[in-house]
């Protein structure tokens, strides 16, 4: 697999399922684009953008672009792409709290911590958590105000979009990749063992093959 910088018009698209095909500026034939080849775009494109792209050809000889921008569009400052933080604050008291009940709120933080980290589906990656919590620093401290609930926040990877399905009748694995026939009406049901990737590799790494269309 190869893939060149070019550029090109963007000949048609279909917004209400986030894809068309560009008409290449030296001629030949139209490019596939896939909106998730546009991750950093502050808009989504429309008929008669110019759009900027690397050409890849697939191994069934159709092609499409990867890593694409919109000309004259600006993109925004990139972004941390996954991120998870946790912000715990401690609960307050109108009486002044024993040594003991600081140890139990504090083995509480910790295990709260814990099951959030398990909660999140695996196909959040590069995750990073941040514990930030204000504790008295002797028993003599009086705490001010009730604290609000803990906030859990994470983001998806919009890089990946590779489909791992699993075939109901056979229960083959299988991957589908943008631009084949049936990509666009794979649905991914993670309850069911099915996942997302980020590159063939690693969905072949994990087991699954090529769908055949």
């Amino acid at each position: 697999m190869t893939s060149v910088s070019d550029k090109g018009q963007l000949k048609t698209w279909k917004d209400d399922r986030g894809f068309g095909f560009i008409k290449p500026e030296g001629g030949g034939r139209d490019v596939f684009l896939h909106i998730s080849a546009l991750p950093r775009a502050s808009r989504r494109p429309k008929v008669g953008d110019t759009i900027l792209y690397e050409k890849v050809a697939e191994p069934d000889g159709k092609v499409r672009a990867v890593r694409a921008t919109i000309e004259g569009v600006v993109v925004p400052l990139p972004q941390q792409t996954i991120k998870r933080s946790l912000t715990v604050r401690p609960l307050t008291a109108k009486h002044k709290p024993k040594q003991k009940g600081w140890l139990e709120s504090l083995t509480g933080i910790v295990g709260l911590v814990i099951v959030a980290a398990f909660a999140i589906p695996p196909v959040y990656k590069s995750v990073w958590t941040r514990l930030d919590t204000n504790l008295p620093a002797s028993s003599t401290t009086q705490p001010e105000t009730t604290a609000p609930p803990t906030l859990i926040e994470a983001v998806v990877d919009p890089s990946c979009v590779i489909k791992g399905n699993i075939s109901i009748s056979t229960g083959k694995k299988l991957y589908h990749v943008p631009g084949m026939e049936d990509y666009e009406g794979t649905e991914i049901h993670l309850d069911k063992g099915e996942r997302w990737f980020c590159t063939e590799a690693e969905a072949i790494a994990q087991g699954w093959r090529r769908a055949p269309r």
